[in-house]
C-alpha cells in the first residue's frame, strides 16, 4: 500500500467557495450545459449549474468495464460546449474515459475538478491543485479517506460506514478530567493522583480496546500514560502533544492535525470548546462532544462577517 497521505477536507462551504471563484470565467466561456460525473461530481455540478443558470446532466461510470453511459434521461444537444465536473482528478480512468465519451459524441468539453495533484492522470482546465502528500476528502465520501477503505481499492464489499476510523480524547472520556488549577498548584502530586484513577463509570459505547487515543497530554508523559492505559486494558495507538509544535493552548489544533494526518473520520472530545475548534479545523470529520453521559454531534464553521450570517 502507498504511504499514508493526510486528509485535505472539502466541506460544502469550501466546495461552494471553489465553485464560486470560477463562475465569472465560466460565464465568459458561454457553456451550453454542465455535465457531472455521478456521484462525486453531482454536488459541485449542481452548484455550477445553478450559478451559471444552465441545464445539469450526469454521466454514470462503471469501473469494472470502464463503461460510460448517461445517468440522466435528458442529454445535451449535439454539438454543445460542456463543462464536465468531477470531485477529484485522480490516478484512475473515470475522468479520462468520461471526457473521451463526450468528445466522441461531438461535444466541446472543458474539465473542472475540485482537486487534483501532480500524479493525476488528467490535469483539469479548472480546479485546485493539492500537494501529493495530501488526499482530498469530501463529505459525500466520508469514509473513503480511511486506510481500511483504501485497502478495498475502491471496491468495498461492506456498507461504507463499516470503514469508519474512530479516535477519542483521553481525559474526560476514559477517566475523570482533574481541574486545571490542581496541576498549577502541585504538578507532581496531581499527576500521581491521576495515575491512581480508575476508568470512568460511564464509557462511550464503542470498542475501546484498540481505539486510537489522541490526547493533549505532553509527550513527556507518555510512559506513565501508557502504563495507565495498559493497566486498564486500552491498547490502541497513543498520539500525544509535541510541546515543540503545540502549546497547551493549541491542544485543539494538535488534535485536529492528528485527526487529518491519521485520516480518522470520527473523534470523541470531552471539552466542548475544543470540540468546536476541532470541528472547525477538520471540516469533514464527525466530531462528537462527550459530556460524560451523552454524545452530541458538533458542527462548526468560521464566520467572516457577522452581518452576513
Amino acid at each position: 500500500m502507498s504511504q499514508r497521505r493526510s486528509a485535505y477536507p472539502y466541506d460544502y462551504s469550501r466546495v461552494e467557495a471553489v465553485v464560486a471563484d470560477y463562475l465569472p470565467v465560466w460565464r465568459s466561456l458561454h457553456f451550453d450545459a454542465v455535465v457531472a460525473i455521478a456521484r462525486g461530481g453531482l454536488a459541485p455540478g449542481l452548484m455550477a449549474s445553478v450559478g451559471l443558470s444552465l441545464p445539469l446532466h450526469a454521466l454514470l461510470y462503471s469501473r469494472p468495464d470502464r463503461k460510460v453511459s448517461w445517468y440522466t434521461a435528458n442529454t445535451p444537444r449535439r454539438p454543445s460546449r460542456l463543462l464536465l465536473v468531477e470531485d477529484i482528478a485522480g490516478r484512475g480512468t473515470t475522468l479520462s474515459d468520461s471526457l473521451a465519451f463526450l468528445r466522441g459524441q461531438g461535444h466541446e468539453v472543458q474539465v473542472f475538478a475540485l482537486a487534483y495533484d501532480a500524479d493525476s492522470r488528467i490535469k483539469p482546465d479548472f480546479g485546485q491543485e493539492i500537494q501529493t502528500d495530501m488526499r482530498a476528502w469530501f463529505p459525500w465520501e466520508q469514509t473513503s479517506i480511511t486506510a481500511a477503505f483504501e485497502r478495498t481499492e475502491n471496491q468495498p464489499d461492506q456498507p461504507e460506514h463499516e470503514y469508519a476510523s474512530w479516535a477519542i480524547d483521553l481525559d474526560g472520556v476514559l477517566l475523570m478530567d482533574l481541574p486545571e488549577h490542581l496541576y498549577a498548584q502541585a504538578l507532581h502530586d496531581t499527576l500521581a493522583q491521576r495515575d491512581l484513577l480508575t476508568p470512568s463509570d460511564t464509557l462511550p459505547e464503542l470498542d475501546l480496546t484498540d481505539i486510537t487515543i489522541i490526547t493533549g497530554r505532553p509527550e513527556q508523559d507518555r510512559e506513565r500514560t501508557q502504563a495507565w492505559l495498559s493497566r486498564h486494558g486500552f491498547h490502541g495507538p497513543l498520539v500525544m502533544r509535541n510541546e515543540s509544535l503545540y502549546s497547551a493552548e493549541q491542544t485543539a489544533t494538535h488534535k485536529a492535525q492528528a485527526i487529518l494526518a491519521r485520516c480518522h473520520t470520527h473523534f470523541l472530545e470531552s471539552d466542548a470548546a475544543q470540540a468546536l475548534e476541532i470541528a472547525n479545523q477538520t471540516r469533514v470529520a464527525r466530531v462528537i462532544w462527550w459530556n460524560g453521559r451523552q454524545a452530541l454531534l458538533v458542527h462548526a464553521g468560521a464566520v467572516q462577517d457577522l452581518r452576513l450570517v
